[in-house]
Parts: structure tokens; C-alpha cells; sequence
């Protein structure tokens, strides 16, 4: 049996506001890599409060799972197919981050395991290659748009 760590609304939303407060301590990795994971961690717990306040009015995204016909999925597409479907806890592993004061866009790698027919035919352990653009607002900082696709299978 695996077990899932969620929070409840409004906690995962507390860890998010004080992970991108400035500390001299964190570095823009220590602070991206615990919102990162709190973004996944309020995905798989469907805590509704803390994703909308994490993304942006604007936000888009694109890649694993996108029809060639309309490739970019917007906010409220996005909102929607988090409460509809079953999420994994994702581990996620940071690679690099950019940060330029009120912009940061960062790259890291998401690993969860999904169920068969889920994002593939047969699920399993699936490992995606994501960027991310984060916009510093007056509420805090939301992420504005996704790139995520599937990583290339070991050889």
C-alpha cells in the first residue's frame, strides 16, 4: 500500500507563500523546489483553494497529453481535468532555475505513477520533462505557463 501526503486547503497553500518568501538562508532552487512540490502535492490531494491560487489568470500549457489541433490547454481547462481525474503524488527533482527578480522559469523533471489508459496505455511509472514559468504578483508568485513531455525511455 502506498501512502499519499496531501494537505489539507490552505495548508499546502501556507507552504507555498512562505517557500517564495525572500530568505537570505534559501537559495531561488530550495524556495522553487518546495513550490514545485507543493503544486504537485495539491494536485494529487485535490486541494481546489491552493491551485487556483497558484496559477495565473493567463496560465497555459502544452505538451504530454496535447491534440496537434489545439495544443495549448489555458487555466480553466487545466482547473478542470485536476478535479476530474486521479492524480499521482509526483516526486519532483529540480534541474535548474532562472531567476530574474520578478520572472522565474525553472526546469525540473516530475516522476508519478499513473494508472493503465490514464496518460499511456499501459501507465506505470511515467517521468516528465517540464519548464515552467513563474511571475511574481502582488498576491505572491504564480506559475504563468507549462512545457511537459514525457521523458525519453532508458535505452
Amino acid at each position: 500500500m502506498r501512502c499519499r501526503h496531501t494537505f489539507p486547503s490552505g495548508v499546502a497553500l501556507a507552504v507555498v507563500v512562505s517557500a517564495l518568501s525572500a530568505s537570505p538562508q534559501q537559495t531561488a532552487n530550495d524556495r522553487f523546489l518546495a513550490v514545485e512540490q507543493a503544486w504537485m502535492n495539491a494536485l494529487a490531494g485535490r486541494d481546489t483553494v491552493t491551485l487556483e491560487a497558484m496559477l495565473a489568470p493567463e496560465f497555459t500549457i502544452i505538451g504530454a497529453g496535447s491534440p496537434a489541433d489545439a495544443p495549448v490547454g489555458d487555466r480553466a481547462e487545466w482547473l478542470q481535468n485536476a478535479g476530474r481525474f486521479p492524480w499521482p503524488r509526483h516526486d519532483v527533482r529540480l534541474i535548474r532555475v532562472h531567476d530574474m527578480g520578478d520572472t522565474a522559469v525553472v526546469h525540473c523533471v516530475l516522476t508519478g505513477e499513473y494508472p493503465p489508459k490514464s496518460i499511456t496505455p499501459e501507465g506505470g511509472v511515467l517521468t516528465f520533462l517540464v519548464t515552467d514559468v513563474w511571475v511574481k504578483r502582488s498576491a505572491g508568485w504564480q506559475v504563468l505557463s507549462r512545457h511537459a513531455s514525457l521523458a525519453a525511455p532508458k535505452r
